[in-house]
C-alpha cells in the first residue's frame, strides 16, 4: 500500500525524537544530581572535624565522588545525534551514574561502623534521600534505575541488618520497595508525558505540512505556491529571471467519465509525477493549484520556459499515461509568462498574464502551449 512507507517512515521518526528527548532530558537531570554524592560525604565528615584519623579516607570519598559528577558534565554529545550516538551516550552516562552510586553506597556502608556519629546518622539520611530521588528524577529506564537505587539502598541494607536490628533492616527494605515502586510509577509518568509530547508535536507538523502541500499528488498546493511565487518576484526584482507556467489537463472529465473518479485521481498523480521529473532543476517548483490546473516557477525567461513547456507538452502526448490500469493518452494545455518589472505590479498580475495564456491555449484547440502578449 503507498502508505506503509510513509507509515514506517513516521513511527521511525517518533522513535528517534522519542530517544533524543531522552537523551536531553537524561542529561539534564544527571547533570545537576551528581553534585550531591560529593557535598553530602563532605558533610558526613565534617562532623568528624576532618581529623586525621579521616582526613585520607574524606579526600578519597570526596575527590572520587565529585570525579564522577565532572565526567557526567564532560561526557560529550553530538548536537544532532543519531540512534547510534544517543544510545552509546546513555549507557555511558548510566554507567557512571551506576558508579556514582555505588560509591556511595559502599561509603554509606562503611561510615555506619567507621564514623563517629552523627555521620552515620547523616550517611543514612542522604542515601534515603538519594534514593527517592532516582525513583522520581532519574526514572527514565527501569533497569538502570532500579540498579542505582539499589547501589544507593543494599550496602547500607547490609550492615543495618547485620549490626543493628534486624528490625531496622526490615524497615530498610520496605523503604527501598517502596522506592522502587514510585520509580516504576514515575517510569510510567514519564513515558507518557514524552510520547504525548511527541504525538502533539507530529500532529503540529502534519498539520503545517498539509496546509501547504496537496493531499493527493504531494505536490505543493496553492498557497504554498502562491508564497513562493511572491518571493521569486522579490528575487526577480533585482533582474534575475522568472517565468510562470500555469499547465491545465485537457478535457480530464471524459477522464473521469469514462474510467471513473479513481482513475482520474490516479491520472493526476501520474501527471504530476511526469511534470516534476521534467521541472526538478534548482530553483524549479510545481504545484497543483487545484482540480487538473497545475503551475510551475522556472528561473529562466520566457523563451526557455517557452521551449521546455513545449518539450514537456509534447513528450506527454506522445507518451501515454498510465493509471489505474488504464493506458490513456493525455494532452495538455499550458500558458507561459514571464515577470516584467515595468509591467507586473505584483504577483496576481503576473498569475492573471500566464493565466489568459493558457485561456487562449484552450480556445486555440488545446494540446498548445501560448506565450503571454
Amino acid at each position: 500500500m503507498p502508505t506503509t512507507p510513509s507509515t514506517y517512515d513516521r513511527s521511525a521518526q517518533r522513535a528517534r525524537n522519542l530517544l533524543i528527548q531522552e537523551v536531553v532530558e537524561t542529561r539534564q537531570r544527571a547533570r545537576l544530581g551528581g553534585w550531591f554524592y560529593g557535598v553530602a560525604a563532605a558533610l558526613a565528615f565534617a562532623v568528624t572535624g576532618f581529623s586525621t584519623g579521616y582526613r585520607m579516607s574524606a579526600l578519597l570519598v570526596i575527590g572520587t565522588l565529585l570525579a564522577l559528577a565532572v565526567v557526567r558534565v564532560l561526557i560529550p554529545v553530538p548536537a544532532a545525534p543519531d540512534e547510534r550516538e544517543a544510545r552509546r551516550y546513555l549507557r555511558t552516562l548510566w554507567g557512571v551514574v551506576l558508579a556514582t552510586t555505588i560509591v556511595w553506597g559502599s561509603f554509606s556502608a562503611w561510615s555506619q561502623s567507621a564514623l563517629p556519629e552523627p555521620a552515620p546518622l547523616i550517611a543514612l539520611l542522604f542515601s534515603g534521600a538519594f534514593g527517592m530521588a532516582l525513583a522520581h528524577t532519574l526514572c527514565m529506564r527501569r533497569l538502570p534505575s532500579a540498579l542505582a537505587i539499589l547501589g544507593v539502598m543494599v550496602p547500607t541494607l547490609v550492615v543495618l541488618w547485620r549490626e543493628v536490628a534486624l528490625s531496622v533492616g526490615a524497615m530498610w527494605i520496605v523503604y527501598m520497595a517502596y522506592m522502587l515502586l514510585v520509580m516504576r510509577r514515575s517510569h510510567r509518568e514519564y513515558r507518557a508525558r514524552l510520547e504525548l509530547e511527541e504525538d502533539l508535536r507530529q500532529q503540529r507538523d502534519l498539520f503545517a505540512t498539509q496546509s501547504r502541500v496537496d493531499g493527493l499528488t504531494l505536490l505543493p498546493n496553492r498557497r504554498e505556491f502562491s508564497e513562493s511565487l511572491e518571493q521569486a518576484i522579490v528575487l526577480a526584482g533585482d533582474g534575475r529571471a522568472l517565468s510562470l507556467l500555469i499547465l491545465d489537463i485537457d478535457h480530464f472529465k471524459r477522464i473521469n467519465d469514462s474510467f471513473g473518479h479513481v482513475a482520474g485521481d490516479a491520472c493526476l498523480v501520474e501527471f504530476s509525477r511526469r511534470l516534476q521529473a521534467s521541472f526538478d532543476g534548482p530553483g524549479e517548483l510545481c504545484a497543483r493549484l487545484g482540480g487538473e490546473e497545475f503551475g510551475v516557477l522556472l528561473p529562466a525567461d520566457c523563451t526557455v520556459a517557452h521551449a521546455r513547456a513545449e518539450r514537456f507538452r509534447e513528450t506527454l502526448a506522445q507518451s501515454p499515461l498510465a493509471f489505474d490500469g488504464v493506458q490513456d493518452v493525455v494532452t495538455t494545455s499550458v500558458g507561459c509568462s514571464r515577470f516584467d518589472a515595468s509591467r507586473h505590479t505584483d504577483a496576481g498580475a503576473l498569475y492573471r498574464e500566464a493565466d489568459a495564456a493558457l485561456y487562449r491555449a484552450k480556445m486555440g484547440g488545446r494540446n498548445r502551449t501560448e506565450r503571454a502578449l
